[in-house]
Formats: C-alpha cells, sequence, structure tokens
C-alpha cells in the first residue's frame, strides 16, 4: 500500500470519496460531522442493517507513522474487550484508499464540551450525574489493564434522548502515540499532542511510559473541576505553560472559586489532581464511593450552638443571666442574632453589603474612585462594602467601576471598561453581574486552538470597520488560547493567516459562530 505523499497517491482525493471506497457499498458516507486534532468524523449509514454510525478517519501523517497499523490492530483487539454501557464501542476497524479508520455507533446528542460551551457550568448535583457513569467506566476498564489517557470534555458524549453519559476514544491516545512502548515523550513524531494538555497528568506530560489508571483519575480531576466552576485548573496562552503549571502550581479549590460548590466535592476533585499518584485516589472505585458517600452525607455542616454564642459574644452583645425559662428564649434570641449576623456577614441580609461576579473568562478589576481595589479571577466573586445609608445601592454602586485585566505583555484585544451593573438578588445575595457587555455593546472573547503546521495570527472582523488584528501569535499546538475580547456582531468572521506571511499567505476563515457564543461570559471556541 502507498503512503500519502508518494507520486500518483490518493491525497488529491477528497477524504469523503476515498473514506466511501474503502468502505465499499454497504455503507453510505453521508457528512462530515467534526473535525479534531488526530481525526474527521463522519455519518455512515449502513444499508444492510439500516442504522446510523460514525466514522473516524485518522488524519494520515498520524495514520502513517512507523509502526502504526501493527499497534493499532493489536489495541483495537484489546478495547473490543469493554463491555460497559458507558463505553460507546468500537464496532470494526479498517484501513485502505490510504485511509486508517475506525467505526462505532452514532451518538443523537452533544459533547460535554459542546455543553459547557453553552451553560458555563453544571450544578453539583448535575456534574456528578455525568461524572459517576465516568468513574464506572473507567473502573471497569482499569480492571482489564486498559487505559484511556486521553479523559476531556471532548471525549464524553451526552445522548440527547436517554440523558446516558457516554466515554468515547478509549485508547486512542495510545494508538496515537509512536513513544508508548518505548517510553516516549507525550508528542507524536508529526508534533501531534497525545493527551490534552489542560487534563494531561504531570506523569504523562513528562513522557512516562507505563502509565496506569491514576492517570485518568488525574484527568477526571480536571475535568470535574470545569465542570462544577466553568474552566479547567490550569490555562495559559501556550501548552508549554499549562504543562508547566501542571507540573508547579498549587492544586486549585473548587469550593474556592464558587462558593456553593461543597467542600467535600472539591476536596475529592484536590484529591484526584495530585502532582504524585501515590496521593490520588488509586482506583476509580475508590473515587467514586468517595463522591456517593459525600453525596449521602450532604453538602454542609451546621453550626452547632457553641459556635454562635461565641460569634454573639465577639459581636459586643450584653450579657444575659435569666433563669431556666429565660434560657430558653434567651438561647432563642441568641440564634437568631448569630444567624442574623452571619446572614450579614454573607451578604444576604443588610444594605451594606454586596457582591461582585465575574462571568469573563479574563480577571477584572474593580475600582473605587478610580483607585483599584481588588482583582476578581474569572467566574469568581469579590465582596464588596457598599456605603452606608444608600438601601437600593444605586448611589454607593456610582463609587465603584470594573476594568477587563487583558491577556499579552502588551495587552491584546479591546479595553472594556463600565460601571459597577446594578445589584440582584441571586440566592439572598445582591450581586453586580461583570458579562460580556458593555453599553449595549455585546463583546466576545475567542479560545483559539491550533492544530495546523504553522504559527497563525489572528484578524477579528476582517474586512469591516470594525476589523482588528490582534497582534498576537497563536503557535502551533495551542490549546484554546485566550487573544482577548472583541466587538461581536451577528455577522462576526475571524480570520487566521500564516504568521510567516501573514498578507499574503494561506488563511482560513471561521463565521457564522455568533449563535454559539457564551452569552455571560462571551467565550466561544475556534478551531483552526
Amino acid at each position: 500500500m502507498r503512503t500519502p505523499g508518494g507520486s500518483g497517491g490518493p491525497t488529491a482525493v477528497p477524504t469523503a470519496e476515498r473514506l466511501a471506497r474503502a468502505l465499499g457499498p454497504k455503507y453510505q458516507v453521508k457528512r462530515l460531522v467534526g473535525r479534531g486534532g488526530f481525526a474527521e468524523v463522519y455519518e455512515l449509514w449502513d444499508q444492510e442493517l439500516d442504522r446510523r454510525l460514525a466514522c473516524k478517519v485518522l488524519h494520515p501523517e498520524i495514520a502513517w507513522t512507523p509502526g502504526m497499523l501493527t499497534r493499532f490492530r493489536q489495541e483495537a483487539k484489546a478495547l473490543a474487550r469493554l463491555q460497559h454501557p458507558a463505553i460507546l464501542p468500537i464496532h470494526f476497524i479498517g484501513e485502505g484508499e490510504g485511509l486508517v479508520y475506525y467505526v462505532m455507533p452514532f451518538v443523537e446528542g452533544e459533547s460535554l464540551a459542546d455543553a459547557l460551551r453553552r451553560r458555563g457550568s453544571y450544578a453539583p448535583d448535575d456534574a456528578l450525574r455525568i461524572a459517576e457513569p465516568i468513574l464506572e467506566a473507567l473502573a471497569h476498564a482499569h480492571a482489564q489493564g486498559l487505559v484511556h489517557r486521553d479523559i476531556k470534555p471532548d471525549n464524553v458524549m451526552l445522548e440527547a434522548k436517554t440523558g446516558r453519559t457516554l466515554l468515547v476514544d478509549f485508547g486512542i491516545a495510545k494508538l496515537l502515540d509512536p513513544g508508548s512502548a518505548t517510553g516516549g515523550g507525550p508528542k507524536t513524531a508529526t508534533g501531534f499532542t497525545v493527551g490534552t494538555v489542560q487534563y494531561m497528568s504531570p506523569e504523562q506530560a513528562l513522557g512516562a511510559p507505563n502509565l496506569d489508571g491514576r492517570s485518568d483519575l488525574y484527568a477526571f480531576g480536571a475535568m470535574l473541576f470545569q465542570m462544577v466552576t466553568g474552566a479547567p485548573p490550569y490555562d495559559g496562552n501556550s501548552s508549554a505553560e499549562i504543562v508547566g503549571k501542571h507540573l508547579a502550581d498549587p492544586i486549585p479549590v473548587a469550593s474556592d472559586v464558587n462558593a456553593r460548590i461543597p467542600r467535600w466535592l472539591s476536596d475529592a476533585i484536590v484529591q484526584c489532581l495530585a502532582k504524585q499518584p501515590d496521593g490520588r485516589f488509586q482506583t476509580a472505585d475508590q473515587a467514586l464511593a468517595a463522591l456517593r458517600r459525600g453525596r449521602a452525607a450532604g453538602s454542609g455542616k451546621l453550626v452547632d450552638a457553641a459556635t454562635v454564642e461565641r460569634r454573639v459574644r465577639r459581636s459586643g452583645a450584653a450579657p444575659f443571666r435569666p433563669g431556666r425559662f429565660g434560657w430558653w428564649v434567651g438561647g432563642g434570641v441568641a440564634l437568631v442574632a448569630g444567624g442574623l449576623l452571619l446572614a450579614r456577614g454573607a451578604g444576604f441580609v443588610g444594605s451594606g453589603v454586596a457582591f461582585v461576579h465575574n462571568a469573563l473568562v479574563e480577571p477584572v478589576e474593580i475600582l473605587s474612585d478610580g483607585t483599584p481595589i481588588d482583582t476578581v479571577r474569572p467566574d469568581g466573586s469579590a465582596r464588596l462594602a457598599l456605603l452606608r445609608g444608600r438601601a437600593d445601592g444605586g448611589g454607593a454602586r456610582a463609587e465603584f467601576r470594573w476594568r477587563l485585566l487583558r491577556p499579552g505583555n502588551p495587552p491584546i484585544g479591546e479595553a472594556l471598561e463600565g460601571p459597577l451593573p446594578e445589584l440582584r438578588r441571586v440566592r439572598g445575595r445582591r450581586v453586580a453581574p461583570i458579562v460580556a457587555e458593555v453599553g449595549g455593546q455585546s463583546y466576545f472573547a475567542p479560545l483559539v486552538t491550533n492544530t495546523t503546521a504553522t504559527d497563525i495570527t489572528i484578524e477579528v472582523n476582517p474586512g469591516t470597520q470594525a476589523a482588528v488584528r490582534c497582534n498576537c501569535l497563536v503557535p502551533k499546538g495551542a490549546v484554546r488560547t485566550h487573544i482577548g475580547y472583541y466587538r461581536l456582531y451577528r455577522n462576526s468572521t475571524i480570520a487566521a493567516y500564516n504568521n510567516a506571511h501573514p498578507y499574503i499567505g494561506p488563511h482560513a476563515d471561521r463565521e457564522g459562530f455568533a449563535p454559539r457564543v457564551a452569552p455571560r461570559s462571551g467565550a466561544v471556541v475556534l478551531t483552526f
């Protein structure tokens, strides 16, 4: 068989036509469903059994690495042993017409990645309903010595009709890694990352030759962190920067990002994200048991009477020495007073406290009379003491403004700044939500993934009066690079240019993404 790129090879023929010839008359190639870093996905129609199938076609530059086909067949046989309701099986593999591919059931629904882009994050209970079947699937596979190696939201499918959680592409990262048998690093010979850096365990990033199930549990913890907070635990402007954070940065605490996340759940995520495998849950069953214990026990601790009494005494309340009946009355008063003090301090009652919530994907700075007083991380909140005597908070808000802290040095994207938004009641608290809109103009934040063979530079809304070049560089292999905020229009487009020839070189356009922009954060993921 001829390899791609040889003279007379089939590479000039569209992939869909080549796939149709390779599969034969039994299967009809319907359409291209999606494209990723290592494969294209096509919808098939099985004309004999009247069923929809999905076919992943590996990019030729990956599929034809040395020894790929032999190892591909061997690993596919091992994967065929997996029989679990939360694992999407591989029906068969094949090769022909210069292509290597595998066929699996077609899932009508969306990926967890798409769901997160659409909704931002999940409530803890909803997140656990998705997470627990994944752990069950991992426990089944790990018991047979099989490691996924690429747990991420893109590899979790949510079936529309049944609501089932399905784990896909099991073991494919190992199939694509020519160093897997020899202890090679985390990149293939052609430069494709094996695994995804936002979710990659430290040992996988360092190229450890014998990964075990604890590496999957690290990636699972990173994904669960994103599910409940809206962002991965580590991010950056390049793959190398993100990997460095996995190796050296402190483990983030989910409940510090979002106070509604139960501490037991946050602790479980922290244990999954331990830098050393020995510090994590040792099996998926252990992690699953911890989550189920936490759900059964509830999300928080009750405040006991002694704690309330100490808080009331610290508040300066006068001593009270009643009779026996009076103790009951006094105890009730103390509990009410303590509850009110706690509620006031938490911002649930009173007019002097409010919260700023930053829904954007970049941090913002809070200004008081032009002076910075606080920084609020993405999807984080900050407590503000408002001027007293302003029950509606309107006059108090006038002294505060917010300002976007733009990425890059020098900063890239457009400068966003505005007054503190109108306060709203959210679960009893008064909250000023900062969203991707200023003065009636909506903005969006492209998170750019570069799967091309070159570094690229970006132009937003090219050919219009609102055209802006980001003056940034998105290196090849970069994942979800932040390039700032830009004005959003119904027909907004983005052009990516070869950085070596930004004006005359090859470029690609992305358009029609405006409906996919998250309404609050303005985030949209674009892949080139």
